[in-house]
């Protein structure tokens, strides 16, 4: 594992992109950073983050013969290697679909994969990984965001979670090649925000609705049974979580 630490990158992301333009990489090389200036989220947003105060790093990952109708696979082992290790921090760490972190109803974390395809292969991805670890202070225009520490009150070691998470998603992705299709669905589904809790929703059309996550399609899509028990499947910038129904919501 090759290990490339900066101190200050515009996004991890766009540096291992441009990195290995002009270089070769070994398998599972990591871009490591103490402060990100433009980092990037899912459905374009930004990634707020102070120096020195959380875990930003993105790692390259190739997968031999790996078709890209498994690409959402690949998302499911990314994510629950890492809420894996988290676990051990905080037990109620969840996946919120596609790929964020949460705990305690809080988002604390985000996952970026961009794939470079060839055909019908994913030749490889660049997962770009942000974790707020030791942040105790959000703009306020970012809601319903926390951190390890002001979840645990304690300080997190950086290093040493990023260790883990690192062999974690190593250990996660040769599972990933070794065995058959859907190996993790269950398991991501397990430890799903909101998996099987209603909830409120607004779809694409501005349409607000009640419904329960019930499964993930094939392709990656949300599939939510709504109070009528029909079936409404969606793409990541087709749907927008509103609010847990009120008996849900911690007090």
């Amino acid at each position: 594992m090759r290990i490339l630490k900066l101190h200050t990158t515009t996004s991890t992301n766009t540096y291992l992109k441009e990195w290995i333009r002009t270089n070769t990489p070994d398998n599972y090389t990591i871009v490591l950073t103490d402060e990100q200036t433009q980092g990037r989220g899912q459905r374009g947003n930004s990634w707020h983050s102070e120096r020195d105060k959380n875990l930003i790093f993105s790692i390259f990952i190739k997968i031999n013969q790996f078709r890209i109708d498994r690409q959402f696979e690949l998302n499911q082992a990314i994510s629950l290697a890492i809420i894996t290790v988290l676990k051990n921090y905080h037990p109620s760490i969840q996946i919120k679909w596609p790929n964020d972190i949460m705990a305690d109803n809080y988002k604390i974390g985000g996952i970026l994969i961009e794939n470079t395809v060839s055909n019908t292969i994913l030749k490889h991805s660049i997962v770009g990984i942000g974790l707020n670890c030791n942040q105790t202070k959000f703009p306020a225009t970012i809601p319903n965001v926390s951190s390890l520490k002001i979840i645990l009150g304690k300080d997190i070691d950086l290093d040493e979670l990023f260790l883990k998470i690192s062999n974690s998603i190593k250990n996660h992705i040769t599972t990933l090649e070794n065995n058959s299709r859907d190996f993790f669905k269950q398991e991501y589904l397990e430890n799903l925000f909101l998996w099987q809790k209603l909830a409120w929703y607004q779809d694409i059309d501005q349409n607000k609705f009640e419904g329960k996550i019930v499964g993930i399609s094939t392709e990656g899509k949300l599939q939510i049974e709504l109070t009528s028990k029909k079936i409404r499947e969606f793409n990541l910038k087709e749907i927008k979580f509103l609010q847990l129904r009120h008996k849900d919501v911690k007090e």
